[in-house]
């Protein structure tokens, strides 16, 4: 294989011809065809890569009529969708979101799954594969009496395995079902989180310009130093032209400074304002009642999955029912469009939330970074939805070690002497 680099300078958007991981990954499993009878559910970005996802698991037998998809929002994409249908998936099993601006995100993603489940389990297929992205067919499903015959689920994000841990109810529907965890693989934590924080920082320049040029004393504060939160605060440091000094970092399961080379912050610094703010924790990690923390001008941007991150809808809510100075300023906000910034006014501040509250480096592109580096993912995703329909375990199930080990080794072979990006 051609060895690459990690230049994200000019990400094409189109859609990738092919990922020649995920080709060799599938050549070894389609004589088997281990996914001939299955129905899919796919609660899934519709990225370019996605499109590769699909094309391998139709080869592994997937019929395309049986592939129903329920879009993420902020990723839905009409280009992406087209592609997806020429591999055979019907118009009518794409459902599309109808999210505007100010909406809220989460009830309106539980309840077009809500819908989508019921509609299912009135003529329930025999095998059911589930692809999630935040735990959203469990917290439906939990709702109902009714049940399928044989369910598999992959868990791809961090966000859904804390909604299960936290949610006695999800937890005992994880106990019923396997449900393989993608998330905490070895290769998702490494071979994937550089290039996400990458992507999360090109997404930044864009959206700010030169605001952040050069070196300058302005204050960065990092919600989350996990695998995700330790790159993209390197890549502040690197790109954004913040001092070491100036970024600070939040995250409760760090206890001692020497763990962490930049300052960690304790929110009973009441004294302590921010010029950004970047969530990469996962979880609510930044109230309402935090917008004491910024300066005036800050900005607000999430790098993890979903709306929780910065507490989108508590905001929302507050500006939009306070009688008093807060407010969002809807003068030149485009609400059909859920990627505008959103500018919110508190008492003695104007702050802003880019791409609506969402991820910052999902912006509805066809790629979000260059097709190559995300191939580890895609071929992780493709060998986890074997291992759900052949696995006899249930609960949360680690994805399959041996795989994990040679999907490190040979994503390094190819990313040759660019493998530093990874340490």
């Amino acid at each position: 294989m051609n060895r690459i680099d990690h230049d994200f300078s000019n990400i094409q958007q189109v859609i990738p011809e092919q990922q020649p991981m995920v080709q060799a990954l599938v050549d070894d499993y389609r004589d088997r065809r281990p996914l001939q009878g299955v129905t899919a559910l796919l609660i899934q970005h519709q990225l370019g890569n996605h499109v590769c996802q699909a094309r391998a698991l139709i080869d592994l037998g997937l019929d395309p009529e049986k592939i129903y998809w329920l879009d993420i929002p902020y990723t839905s994409n009409q280009t992406v969708r087209e592609a997806l249908m020429k591999l055979g998936i019907p118009a009518g099993n794409f459902i599309t979101h109808k999210l505007r601006l100010l909406d809220f995100y989460a009830l309106e993603q539980r309840s077009r799954v809500h819908d989508l489940v019921n509609k299912l389990l009135q003529n329930a297929p025999d095998r059911l594969l589930v692809l999630d992205d935040g735990a959203y067919f469990l917290e439906s499903l939990m709702c109902f009496e009714a049940d399928f015959p044989e369910l598999a689920i992959v868990e791809q994000t961090t966000r859904g395995l804390i909604k299960i841990e936290g949610n006695p109810s999800l937890r005992y529907e994880a106990k019923r079902v396997p449900i393989i965890d993608v998330a905490s693989s070895p290769p998702k934590k490494i071979l994937e989180s550089p290039f996400i924080g990458k992507a999360v920082c090109r997404a930044l320049q864009n959206k700010l310009g030169d605001h952040y040029s050069g070196e300058h004393q302005m204050q960065c504060l990092i919600l989350g130093y996990g695998d995700i939160g330790r790159k993209v605060s390197q890549f502040v440091w690197e790109q954004l032209g913040f001092r070491a000094e100036n970024i600070h970092v939040f995250d409760p399961a760090i206890k001692e400074q020497n763990a962490c080379p930049f300052p960690l912050w304790h929110r009973d610094d009441l004294e302590s304002r921010f010029d950004l703010v970047i969530g990469c924790s996962g979880r609510a990690s930044f109230g309402v009642g935090h917008f004491v923390f910024l300066n005036d001008g800050a900005v607000l941007a999430s790098a993890s999955s979903g709306s929780v991150e910065l507490s989108r809808r508590k905001f929302i809510e507050l500006a939009m029912h306070s009688d008093g100075d807060i407010w969002i300023d809807q003068s030149n906000l485009d609400i059909n469009n859920i990627h505008s910034d959103i500018p919110v006014h508190f008492p003695g501040r104007d702050v802003t939330f880019v791409n609506g509250g969402f991820p910052v480096n999902f912006s509805g592109e066809i790629n979000c970074l260059p097709a190559k580096y995300i191939q580890p993912t895609v071929a992780m995703m493709v060998r986890a939805a074997i291992q759900a329909v052949e696995t006899d375990r249930k609960g949360i199930v680690p994805l399959d070690e041996e795989f994990c080990k040679q999907l490190d080794k040979d994503f390094r072979e190819l990313l040759g002497e660019n493998a530093t990006i990874l340490d």
